[in-house]
Parts: structure tokens; C-alpha cells; sequence
């Protein structure tokens, strides 16, 4: 609905209050090309729960180890190179039991065509064994 006539919507088009319910699952990539680098804008207060950390302001290569060989860099740059949601399921280990997250990278580009940030909605699942 938030999508303009031509290209993809951007960091503009998106009214927070519009949202609230999902607030604290989303998170926003600062995105940074040549080479491809990925800055944590903004994280949701459920994101942070789960991590245990608030990773605003840090570059995804400072938070996490081998960032740059795992699923989520390639699905990061993925959703910047190409301008196209991406959509992931895994499974995670948590010291109150196993996890499943599912996580959506949205493009927004400020001039409909070349992706600056990465909107992500992640929410966590306990997974019964």
C-alpha cells in the first residue's frame, strides 16, 4: 500500500504509527555499496530482548562473528542488489530452548530505485521438541 506509482518505496513512506503492533520485531539496515557494508540503524526492543544487546549504530561485521560468509549477509545483499523481499526460516538455539525466527528484508530505496535501507520484521517462535 506504501509503494509508489514507479520504483520502491522509501525511508519516507513508511509512518511508524501505522505499524505499531510491529515495532518491536522490526529492525533497519543502513545499506553501503563497493564493497557491500551494512549498518544496524534501528532495532526493535523484542530483537533486542532476544539478542541480549542493542546493536543500533554497529556495523553488522562488529556484531557478528564470520558475517560476511553467513545466510544473512548473502540475504542482506541479495535484497539491496536485486530490490526484492527476501524471506528466511531458521533454526536457533537459546538458553531457554530451541527457536524458530522467520525474518523479512523489505527494500526502500529514497529514490525508488537504488535500495539505502533494509526495513526487516524478525519474530521468534519456541520450537517444541
Amino acid at each position: 500500500r506504501i509503494r509508489p506509482a514507479e520504483g520502491l518505496p522509501g525511508r519516507q513512506h513508511v509512518d511508524p504509527a501505522d505499524i505499531p503492533e510491529l515495532l518491536p520485531h522490526l529492525w533497519m539496515t543502513d545499506v553501503f555499496r563497493d564493497p557491500w557494508r551494512f549498518r544496524i540503524r534501528l532495532v526493535g526492543t523484542a530483537v533486542v530482548q532476544y539478542a541480549g544487546r542493542d546493536s543500533t549504530g554497529k556495523w553488522c561485521t562488529e556484531q557478528f562473528p564470520n558475517f560476511e560468509e553467513s545466510a544473512a549477509y548473502h540475504d542482506l545483499v541479495r535484497c539491496a542488489e536485486q530490490g526484492v523481499p527476501v524471506f528466511r526460516t531458521a533454526r536457533q538455539l537459546a538458553g531457554d530452548g530451541p527457536r524458530q525466527s522467520q525474518r523479512v528484508h523489505l527494500p526502500l530505496a529514497a529514490d525508488g530505485r537504488e535500495v539505502d535501507i533494509i526495513l526487516s520484521l524478525t519474530r521468534y517462535v519456541f520450537v517444541r521438541e
